[in-house]
């Protein structure tokens, strides 16, 4: 009998105000659980954000390999996991093998070696099989950067519980990112080398989506605007009529005809990482954009009917009080579809955390709160509770019911305009995204505020 070998992907507190919004599963386990399967593995994957409860004891039980992916909020469950899964294996007189990877085990393995009997430090896919085969068993197991991204099976989907609840299929075409923001830990993961996978190979993977919406997953999809152009014309080629997003850059907006392109080929929303409207904030974090960047490129997509999902952080050494205050009046005006603010966050691995660990300035090192959702270090120029406070009024600003209703009257009245258009040229309706986004992100903002009551409390007692 073919060995079992589960593949989990644990959640993290309840932190993130778009986890019921999207949920998108990583692809580390699904590319590793699909070459497990293709060796021969009884091959499974939970997912605890789309099965939206914990892993039960049964699924568990009769587990001979747990392989479990995490990143810095997640990795606490993910060390709860191995435990409970040791002690049910124990408590029946069987063996365990726990191995763990992801982006927190890449950047500091000796935190999780005590749960784990192998740790993964980096890229998997070449020795995955060495491993649950046991022909390597170091304790921490060093990966390789894969240098073609092609060799790599489509993940095969089925093998996830629930996969017919996946609304977001995710297609990852490329890894490394040539840019080095001090926040960011995907170029000490994946390098600042761009790898990319050939358009047909791309092609195959779009095809292979049924149903939903597609959502390219590169930390950046427009890098190389050649090859994304490339992949646009293959799409148009083959008459594929999907409703995708992806994740890009603000200056990306500086060609329009590629931002058409986008949309003709259906382009719905892309994501961006705004960061701050502060300009000192901006070059500290060495983002290379400014403040007129960000503001074009949010007119620019919005006037080519793409929605704008703007992503924001606070928390820089040059933010002060009324940075809030700022950039929320900035995010009403600018049109944006809808708004994710974060906390800067110090994450293991890049060039942020090792300044705040140096200058003493960590609160904690509870991972379940490095989530960019909770202050976890100390502010120059605010306190804690200032900094987290000014994110919660700044959702609470821009997700407010009065704000779904405008929205709703704008799209009454673009809708009208589009349709008197349409009598002599192309025009998109208007989409609904922004007013649904107002509606459900008040409630969504209210209880992760009542949730996250406790810390709220315990930021409080600190001090500048």
């Amino acid at each position: 009998m073919a060995e079992r070998v589960v593949f989990v992907e644990p959640t993290g507190s309840f932190s993130n105000v778009f986890a019921y919004y999207m949920t998108i599963p990583m692809l580390g386990p699904l590319v590793l659980g699909t070459i497990a399967e293709q060796a021969g593995y009884d091959v499974a994957i939970l997912n605890e954000n789309l099965l939206r409860r914990h892993i039960r004891p049964e699924e568990l039980a009769d587990v001979d390999i747990l392989c479990v992916s995490s990143m810095t909020a997640t990795v606490e469950r993910g060390k709860e996991i191995a435990r409970q899964y040791r002690a049910l294996r124990q408590a029946a007189g069987k063996p365990a093998r726990a191995i763990i990877g992801g982006i927190h085990a890449s950047m500091i393995p000796d935190d999780v070696t005590a749960d784990f009997d192998q740790v993964f430090v980096g890229e998997a896919e070449t020795k995955i099989l060495d491993v649950l085969r046991e022909r390597i068993r170091d304790k921490i197991v060093y990966g390789e950067r894969a240098a073609d991204l092609d060799a790599a099976p489509i993940p095969n989907f089925k093998l996830l519980k629930n996969w017919k609840k996946v609304h977001y299929w995710p297609i990852l075409t490329s890894r490394g990112c040539p840019y080095d923001c001090t926040f960011c830990s995907v170029t000490q993961m994946f390098g600042r080398g761009y790898r990319t996978k050939s358009v047909e190979r791309v092609m195959e993977e779009v095809r292979a989506c049924e149903t939903g919406w597609i959502f390219f997953v590169d930390d950046h999809f427009v890098v190389n605007k050649k090859r994304t152009r490339a992949i646009l014309q293959a799409m148009r080629r083959e008459k594929i009529h999907k409703d995708w997003s992806c994740q890009l850059r603000a200056e990306v907006s500086r060609d329009e005809e590629l931002v058409r392109e986008m949309r003709s080929t259906g382009c719905r929303t892309v994501y961006i990482g705004l960061e701050s409207i502060n300009p000192a904030s901006l070059i500290e974090i060495n983002k290379k954009q400014t403040v007129d960047d960000i503001r074009d490129s949010v007119r620019i997509f919005k006037q080519n009917a793409i929605n704008v999902h703007g992503m924001f952080m606070f928390g820089s050494d040059s933010d002060r009080p009324d940075v809030f205050r700022h950039t929320s009046d900035f995010c009403r005006r600018s049109g944006l579809t809808s708004v994710q603010y974060l906390i800067l966050t110090p994450l293991p691995g890049t060039v942020l955390y090792r300044k705040i660990e140096e200058e003493g300035r960590l609160l904690h090192r509870d991972w379940r709160y490095y989530d960019a959702m909770h202050v976890v270090f100390q502010p120059k120029q605010l306190t804690p509770i200032e900094l987290q406070q000014g994110m919660i009024e700044c959702f609470s600003d821009f997700y407010t019911y009065a704000g779904a209703v405008n929205e709703s009257i704008n799209l009454v009245y673009e809708s009208c305009r589009a349709l008197v258009r349409r009598l002599w040229e192309k025009a998109y309706f208007p989409s609904v995204a922004p007013m649904v986004v107002k509606v459900f992100g008040r409630p969504i903002v209210k209880s992760w505020i009542r949730f996250n009551r406790p810390y709220l409390e315990y930021l409080s007692t600190m001090r500048r």
